[in-house]
C-alpha cells in the first residue's frame, strides 16, 4: 500500500507540471455527419496531439476529464455547440491550450476547419482548412495537417497555468503511449474491399496499430447487414440470386446447380410421361380386342409409372437447394462479420484498469483511484 501511494503522488506531481491540452468535440454546422463519425474525428485529433507533443511537458485531456468539468456528456455537447469563443471554453475545462474541428460545406464538398488557441492569452495560435468528398480523404487531410498545427505549441515558452476555481480541480487521466507505427485506415479499407479472406493475414497485422475507435469504424463500414432481404431473393426467384449479390459466389453457384438439376430432372420426367401417355392412348381403341395392342399399351403404362420416381426425385433435389438457400445469407453474414471482427483485432472481452484521479470538491481536493471498466 505504501509503494502504491508513493507511485500515485509521483504521478500526480508529474501531471501538475504538464500543460493541459483540451481537444473539444468536433462540430458539424450542417449535420452532414453522424455523431459516431464526429466522435471518431475528435479521437483522431486527440491522437495526433498525443503523437506530436512530448508527454513530459503536455498532457492531453481525455473525454472523461472534459466531461467532469462540464457536468455530463449531454451538457458537454450542448456547451460546445453554444460556446461562441473557443478560448473561453478552454478556461471552463481549466486547459492551457484548446483545439476544435468544425465541419461545414462549400459547394458539393464538405469542409473542415481546425483551430488551436492559447487559453491564457486568447490568441489564435494556428489553424488549417480543407475540403473533402469522403471520410477517408478527410482522415488523410487530418494526418497531413494536424501534426504541424500542434508543433506550434513547442515553440512557445511554458505557459503559466490559469488559477482554477476553488470548487473544481481538473481530473487528468494518464495517457497511454501510442504505437510507434502509424497505419492509415483507408489502406485497410482497401484491403477489405479487395477481399477479406484473401487479405485476412495482412489486415490482422496492420489493424493491430489502429485505435479502438478506428477499428470499430472500419467494422461498422464493412460489416454485412442485408441478410433478410437477400433471403427473400434466394426464396423468390431463387437460384442463389441473393447469395451472388451478397458476395457468396460459392453457395450461389451450388444453389443454382442444385435447383437447375432438380428442376430439369422434373421437367424431363414430366415431358416423357406425357409422351408415353399420349402413345398409350392410341392403343385404347383396340385394347380389349387385339392381344398385341393390349400388350403394347400395358408396357407403356408401366413405363409411365416408372417416370414418377425421377419426377419426384427432381422435386426433392430442387426443394433441398431452395430451402437451404433461404438460410444461406444468414449463415454467410454471421461468418463474414465474425471473420471481419477477428481480422480487425476487435476484442469483445471486458477489460479493467485503475487510474489515479483528483476528485474535485469545495476546499481541498481529494486524491483517489478511478476503477474503469471497458467493454
Amino acid at each position: 500500500m505504501k509503494h502504491t501511494l508513493i507511485l500515485l503522488f509521483l504521478a500526480l506531481a508529474a501531471y501538475a507540471q504538464q500543460e493541459r491540452v483540451a481537444i473539444i468535440n468536433t462540430l458539424d454546422d450542417r449535420d452532414s455527419m453522424s455523431i459516431s463519425d464526429l466522435t471518431y474525428l475528435t479521437d483522431k485529433l486527440r491522437e495526433a496531439a498525443v503523437n506530436t507533443l512530448p508527454s513530459e511537458r503536455f498532457g492531453v485531456m481525455t473525454t472523461e476529464s472534459i466531461v467532469a468539468f462540464l457536468g455530463s456528456l449531454e451538457n458537454t455537447v450542448r456547451v460546445c455547440k453554444e460556446s461562441s469563443c473557443l478560448a473561453e471554453l478552454g478556461k471552463k475545462v481549466s486547459a492551457d491550450y484548446v483545439a476544435q474541428g468544425r465541419i461545414g460545406r462549400f459547394g458539393d464538398n464538405l469542409t473542415i476547419k481546425v483551430e488551436l488557441y492559447n487559453v491564457k492569452s486568447g490568441n489564435l495560435m494556428g489553424s488549417f482548412t480543407g475540403n473533402f468528398k469522403d471520410i477517408f480523404s478527410l482522415l488523410t487531410l487530418i494526418d497531413e495537417k494536424t501534426p504541424d498545427l500542434f508543433k506550434k505549441m513547442l515553440t512557445e515558452p511554458k505557459a503559466q497555468k490559469p488559477e482554477p476555481s476553488p470548487e473544481v480541480v481538473p481530473p487528468v487521466a494518464p495517457q497511454s503511449v501510442p504505437p510507434v507505427k502509424t497505419v492509415n485506415p483507408a489502406d485497410i479499407q482497401a484491403l477489405i474491399k479487395n477481399g477479406l479472406e484473401k487479405n485476412k493475414e495482412q489486415i490482422i497485422r496492420e489493424s493491430f496499430y489502429l485505435s479502438p475507435s478506428e477499428k470499430m469504424f472500419l467494422y461498422e463500414e464493412n460489416k454485412k447487414t442485408s441478410a433478410v432481404s437477400l433471403m427473400l431473393l434466394n426464396f423468390i426467384p431463387g437460384f442463389g440470386l441473393g447469395s451472388y449479390i451478397q458476395g457468396d459466389k460459392t453457395w450461389g453457384i451450388v444453389q443454382s446447380v442444385i435447383e437447375v438439376a432438380g428442376l430439369g430432372l422434373t421437367i424431363i420426367s414430366i415431358n416423357k410421361t406425357i409422351k408415353i401417355n399420349d402413345e398409350g392412348d392410341s392403343y385404347s381403341i383396340c385394347y380389349h380386342t387385339d392381344p398385341t395392342c393390349k400388350e403394347k399399351k400395358d408396357k407403356l403404362d408401366d413405363e409411365s409409372k416408372k417416370m414418377f420416381v425421377p419426377a419426384v426425385a427432381g422435386i426433392v433435389i430442387f426443394g433441398v437447394g431452395w430451402f437451404y438457400g433461404i438460410w444461406a445469407p444468414v449463415k454467410y453474414e454471421t461468418k463474414y462479420n465474425k471473420t471481419l471482427k477477428g481480422a480487425l483485432n476487435i476484442n469483445d472481452n471486458i477489460s479493467y484498469s485503475i487510474d489515479p484521479l483528483i476528485i474535485p470538491r469545495a476546499g481541498t481536493p481529494a486524491v483517489g483511484l478511478a476503477f474503469n471498466v471497458r467493454y
